[in-house]
């Protein structure tokens, strides 16, 4: 079955390719991805996505009925819908579109995301369906009918049912991919097959201003981040409501302004430990932490080490 019947990046480079399997490095603006396209049935591609970057421009399948579900290993993704909806994609969610409504650019607002994308050509699959399943007569277009009679997309958020099924898509070994991958996509179509779409509840869409907003004061805060900052002191300078803050800093960046500024200051020093001499007591001040006690516990959470067993794993010799 020849790789890459449809899901080809223009903008990428072949690394690697056989007979039913292509490796693209992409080339976005900051940073690096890849991309492994595997060609499992007539009409349908799952593609293994890694991304170490801030943004990116997804491939456009034009003039095609083209259905995509997309799960979250890692990361999250921020994607700037046809209509204009932002949508955010967090660990464990699916979320399913059609090219009708499709994101014309990608941003990762943790500088990272690894996912699994299943691409299907609904017109060319639906007629092969039923030889992979002759006892079990599934209308491929009619669950995809089914999930968008209100809209073009459709979140299912993380839970146990979704995680059972990709889980094992990200380990496999390399040689068993192609056949894996084909039996995953039987399973979840059968999963949405029986889901019942009235009972998830959707995500909350996020209007551009306000989601532009919360970015203005995360480049703030991550640009003196030795400084602690005030719910009520941000609220005010960016004339928005304390509880409006919370909640779209948490819908766009998955977490709490709190923990996510904690986590930031603590890489920072983990940078530090890794690239300077300076002492463990200077870098606690330098990421905001007047108790070095506090920063010692903060930064075992995160890196399940003490910040001198980290040191001394991982410090480069300097001349």
């Amino acid at each position: 079955m020849e790789a890459s019947a449809f899901s080809h990046f223009s903008k990428g480079t072949i690394v690697a390719r056989n007979n039913d399997h292509v490796v693209y490095r992409l080339d976005p603006e900051y940073g690096q991805a890849t991309a492994s396209v595997y060609a499992v049935m007539p009409g349908v591609e799952v593609i293994s996505f890694n991304f170490q970057t801030s943004r990116f421009i997804p491939t456009f399948h034009s003039k095609r009925n083209i259905l995509e579900l997309n799960h979250c290993q890692e990361g999250r993704a921020e994607c700037k819908m046809k209509d204009g909806c932002l949508q955010y994609i967090g660990e464990g969610d699916l979320f399913m579109n059609t090219m009708s409504n499709h994101s014309h650019c990608i941003e990762l607002p943790l500088g990272y995301y690894k996912g699994m994308n299943i691409t299907i050509d609904l017109e060319k699959f639906t007629g092969q369906l039923s030889k992979y399943l002759p006892d079990f007569l599934i209308d491929v277009q009619g669950i995809a009918d089914r999930f968008f009679l209100n809209d073009e997309c459709y979140f299912i958020q993380a839970k146990e049912d979704i995680q059972h099924i990709f889980c094992g898509m990200y380990s496999v070994p390399i040689e068993a991919r192609t056949t894996y991958y084909r039996l995953k996509v039987l399973e979840v179509l059968i999963y949405l097959y029986y889901f019942d779409v009235a009972s998830e509840t959707q995500k909350t869409f996020y209007a551009r201003q306000q989601v532009d907003i919360i970015k203005q004061i995360k480049k703030k805060m991550i640009e003196d981040f030795d400084r602690r900052f005030t719910i009520e002191e941000l609220a005010q300078q960016y004339c928005i409501s304390p509880t409006v803050l919370k909640t779209t800093f948490k819908g766009v960046y998955g977490v709490s302004i709190a923990a996510y500024m904690k986590e930031y200051r603590i890489r920072q020093a983990a940078s530090m430990l890794h690239k300077t001499q300076k002492s463990i007591g200077d870098i606690a001040l330098a990421v905001g932490y007047k108790s070095q006690s506090k920063f010692g516990a903060a930064f075992k959470e995160i890196y399940k080490t003490s910040p001198l067993e980290y040191r001394s794993k991982n410090q480069i010799k300097l001349n």
